[in-house]
């Protein structure tokens, strides 16, 4: 007779951080390219200076994003136990302590504060800071409050365009141009990630409304669709505005903005909220958005820079 061995603990922890699924981390490292590659475009950044920060932004996200989905988990525990896709998870399945996940938390946080000191400016630093012991901090605790987490989330996973664009600058923000990138950036990724949540949320209605989770997906009802829609629109039309206030080439726009666009036509037409699998299909998806903006605005600096 067979018998189905356990995870070992390195698996359990390995699953609490979501290291097995990526695509979380690609979302929390898309905003610090961004900016990164913009700031990279305006200011002729030499080729091995990029490469070395992204390698940088790489791991603060990987270890950023870890450390908040260990946090999500210790106060969701008693939710993801109501919730059928997530009554496996380590925490809530057992085979992680509590006290284990708070360890591996302190080790996680450390191990991103540690990477925010080889950034360049210290507001940049500061700025890194404030991501995680504020707004990644706080963001579990909004679904019990608001049907509005998604917002907040729009800003906690995407302030490294903020850590980025500061860390390259070296400076807070004390030009209209730099407010002006920085905010509509931050309305851009933030209706992005919006529409995207809203679509991973639409995995757990029924267990939600059961739960008393609180989410765009059961707030937006019957019209989701139309929302979702707006929200896309917005962050297409933001994320065009601001290639135009950084004086971004063609690329940009023939890859980056009508890419978006593209990709968020067949995202949302082929959306089925009711489709658990499709739900997950399409969020997935987002890592190649991201990806097409990345790659446009790739190109602009290699074409201005370097070629």
């Amino acid at each position: 007779m067979s018998s189905v061995s356990k995870p070992s603990a390195l698996s359990n922890y390995y699953r609490l951080a979501r290291m097995h699924a990526p695509v979380g981390t690609f979302l929390f490292f898309w905003p610090f390219a961004y900016a990164l590659l913009m700031s990279a475009y305006k200011t002729n950044m030499p080729l091995s200076a990029l490469i070395t920060r992204l390698v940088v932004y790489g791991v603060g996200s990987l270890t950023l994003r870890s450390a908040a989905c260990v946090w999500n988990d210790i106060c969701d525990v008693d939710f993801d136990r109501q919730v059928e896709r997530t009554k496996v998870r380590p925490l809530a399945s057992g085979a992680v302590s509590m006290a284990g996940a708070y360890t591996y938390l302190i080790s996680l946080t450390l191990a991103f504060v540690a990477t925010l000191y080889m950034l360049e400016s210290k507001e940049a630093f500061y700025q890194g800071v404030f991501d995680v012991a504020v707004l990644n901090l706080i963001y579990p605790l909004m679904k019990r409050v608001t049907y509005l987490p998604q917002a907040w989330l729009g800003l906690a996973i995407n302030w490294g365009f903020v850590v980025a664009w500061v860390d390259v600058s070296g400076r807070s923000v004390t030009s209209w141009h730099d407010f002006e990138v920085l905010a509509y950036g931050m309305v851009s990724l933030a209706s992005w990630t919006i529409v995207y949540d809203t679509i991973y949320a639409c995995q757990d209605l029924n267990d939600d409304k059961r739960a008393g989770v609180k989410s765009t997906a059961l707030l937006f009802g019957s019209y989701l669709p139309a929302i979702l829609r707006l929200f896309a629109a917005i962050y297409i039309g933001s994320l065009a505005y601001i290639g135009y206030l950084n004086g971004q080439g063609a690329w940009f726009y023939g890859v980056s903005v009508i890419g978006s666009a593209v990709h968020m036509l067949w995202q949302l037409g082929t959306h089925n909220p009711m489709n658990a699998a499709n739900c997950k299909e399409r969020f997935d998806s987002n890592i190649n958005l991201g990806g097409i903006v990345t790659s446009g605005l790739l190109v602009d600096y290699l074409v201005r820079v370097v070629i």
